[in-house]
C-alpha cells in the first residue's frame, strides 16, 4: 500500500518550511508586512482575549498579538519554524505565547477555546480549506472572530497562471483563490463575512525566490514564465522588468477579512 497523497503533500510542505525557516524569520515582509496592522485592527484585541494563530510560522502574527491579549497560542506543522518563534519570544521576554506543532485541518483544541483565531499568509498552502474553516468555527467561542490574511488572484483569467508561478517557486503552494471563491467557502462554513480590506504587497523578485530557497532551475523557469506573459497579463499582475527584460518585481494582493461566529 502506498503513502496517501495528502500525507506526501503535508510532508513536502513541512520539509519546505523547515529548510527555509531562517529566511522567513529574517523576512521583513513577513514580520512587518502591511497586512499585519490591518489584521490587528480588524481583530480589535483586548486583554481578555485568548488567541489562536494557525500556521503561525516564525510567530510574527502571534507575537504581535501577545502584548494586547491574555494569551496567544501559535500552531504550525514545521518544527524549525516553531523553533524560530520560540527563540524570538524568549529573546523578547514574551511570556504569554505558546507554540505547538499541529495541523490547521485537525486543530488539537477543545470546542469554543478561543475568542480570536487568526491565520496570515498561510491558507493558500492548506489542502482542505473547508475542513480548516470547520475547525476554526469549532474552536471559536460564541461571537468569536476569525481574521484571515491571504494572497488572492484578482482576475479569473490569471488564476491558473498565478498558481503555476507560485508552485514553481514553492511546491507547497496549493491554491490561490479569487475573493468570490473565498466568499463561497466562508458562506458554506457558516461564518459571517463582516469586513475586508485588500492590501497590495510590492515584492522584489530576487528576495521572493531567495526566501523560499529556490534553485537555479526554478528561478530560470519563473523568469521564462514572466518574460513570456502577454502584455495584458503583465499589466494586470503588475509585473515589472529591468533593462535586460528580466522580471524585477510584482504586486501580490493580500485579502484581509474579519469573520464572525454567530
Amino acid at each position: 500500500m502506498g503513502i496517501p497523497v495528502e500525507s506526501l503533500k503535508i510532508s513536502s510542505s513541512k520539509s519546505q518550511f523547515d529548510a527555509n525557516a531562517g529566511n522567513y524569520a529574517s523576512s521583513s515582509v513577513h514580520r512587518f508586512g502591511a497586512s499585519l496592522p490591518v489584521l490587528l485592527k480588524l481583530a480589535d484585541p483586548n486583554k481578555n482575549d485568548l488567541v489562536l494563530d494557525v500556521a503561525t510560522g516564525t510567530g510574527n502574527t502571534a507575537l504581535a498579538f501577545a502584548p494586547l491579549v491574555s494569551r496567544v497560542t501559535g500552531i504550525d506543522m514545521s518544527p524549525k519554524m516553531l523553533e524560530q518563534a520560540k527563540s524570538r519570544a524568549n529573546t523578547e521576554n514574551i511570556l504569554n505565547a505558546d507554540f505547538l506543532e499541529g495541523d490547521a485541518e485537525h486543530l488539537p483544541f477543545r470546542d469554543s477555546s478561543f475568542s480570536i483565531v487568526t491565520s496570515r499568509h498561510a491558507p493558500h498552502h492548506f489542502q482542505d480549506v473547508p475542513k480548516f474553516l470547520s475547525e476554526v468555527k469549532r474552536v471559536l467561542k460564541p461571537s468569536g472572530r476569525f481574521v484571515m490574511g491571504d494572497q488572492i488572484v484578482v482576475h479569473t483569467e490569471d488564476q491558473n497562471w498565478v498558481n503555476e508561478f507560485q508552485r514553481t517557486r514553492d511546491p507547497s503552494h496549493y491554491l490561490q483563490r479569487l475573493v468570490t471563491q473565498w466568499q463561497d467557502l466562508i458562506h458554506d462554513a457558516g461564518l459571517v463575512w463582516v469586513k475586508d480590506q485588500l492590501v497590495p504587497y510590492k515584492l522584489e523578485f530576487d528576495w521572493w525566490v531567495q526566501a523560499s530557497g529556490c534553485k537555479s532551475e526554478q528561478i530560470m523557469k519563473l523568469e521564462q514564465m514572466a518574460f513570456a506573459a502577454e502584455q495584458s497579463r503583465r499589466s494586470r499582475l503588475n509585473l515589472e522588468f529591468d533593462a535586460s527584460g528580466r522580471i524585477s518585481c510584482f504586486i501580490e494582493p493580500m485579502l484581509v477579512v474579519k469573520l464572525e461566529k454567530h
